[in-house]
């Protein structure tokens, strides 16, 4: 099987379209499929921000409904599961018809030949996580106290492994931040704020040392290992997306414009040639 992967949507059905376009699929009454049999991968975050998360979610799932679509969640969704299992309100009440759908898709997807997880393939969360869905009440009970193993657990594969940042450090938007989302598939031993950090933030305090119970969490990815594709990072245009066997595709699409997808080729080592978006 050969895959192609998608990046996070958030809503911008528009640039979903031009982007399976791109990569030769064709529109259906349910869904999307391409000619040679290939998949769609979709890498979480299907919803908010843009102007039209009910077309995304309905064209997803139908595809996914005719075996030509995989989809792990990504923190959206997962957060608003977690809203609608408090008896709190969602983002938007046309989700509410989905929830059973996405209470039912994998935290991760481990293939015969590359690894899909929203935002970190923390190896012992993966453990812990194994075989759960959002769909068990015992599970979702315990994601709702933030002491929990569990949850911490799906906050790293959703949200990334954070440290606490020193003095004044911005994002990209000139946002102060006190936490960063670190390189976890690196080890971040004896490395400065400025060189562990993705995506990258900006401040002269960052050119300080972290501490190790800062960089504790960090789990280095095995560059043996299959290679992964995530997420979540809203990265820059300048910044690479592909690093070893870690590929992101998300490059913050509400903002740039630009739906970030990867086309899967048998045997290759991931590459930025095969990046494409909208």
């Amino acid at each position: 099987m050969y895959y192609d992967l998608i990046g996070d949507v958030h809503g911008h059905f528009d640039l979903l379209e031009r982007l399976v376009e791109k990569l030769g699929y064709t529109r259906t009454r349910r869904g999307y499929e391409h000619r040679e049999d290939r998949k769609l991968v979709f890498v979480g975050d299907l919803i908010n921000r843009g102007p039209d998360s009910l077309s995304v979610l309905k064209t997803v799932k139908e595809t996914w409904e005719e075996g030509n679509a995989l989809v792990t969640l990504g923190n959206h969704e997962f957060g608003t599961l977690r809203l609608a299992f408090m008896n709190k309100p969602i983002p938007s009440p046309d989700y509410k018809p989905f929830l059973p759908w996405i209470e039912n898709l994998p935290l991760f997807l481990d293939l015969d030949e590359i690894r899909v997880v929203h935002a970190a393939w923390h190896l012992s969360s993966i453990d812990l996580l194994t075989g759960v869905r959002a769909c068990e009440k015992s599970f979702m009970q315990a994601v709702c106290r933030s002491d929990s193993s569990h949850r911490k657990a799906v906050d790293r594969i959703l949200k990334g492994v954070k440290a606490t940042l020193p003095g004044i450090a911005k994002d990209r938007f000139g946002i102060v931040r006190p936490k960063g989302r670190l390189r976890w598939w690196e080890n971040l031993r004896g490395k400065s704020f400025s060189e562990i950090l993705f995506p990258p933030m900006y401040g002269d305090s960052l050119q300080a040392f972290p501490q190790g119970h800062e960089i504790d969490a960090v789990e280095p990815y095995p560059t043996t290992e299959k290679p992964v594709f995530v997420g979540h990072y809203c990265l820059e245009p300048q910044i690479p997306k592909v690093n070893g066997n870690v590929t992101c595709l998300d490059g913050c699409v509400t903002c740039d414009k630009r739906l970030w997808g990867y086309t899967q080729v048998d045997g290759e080592e991931p590459s930025r040639a095969n990046l494409l978006h909208s």
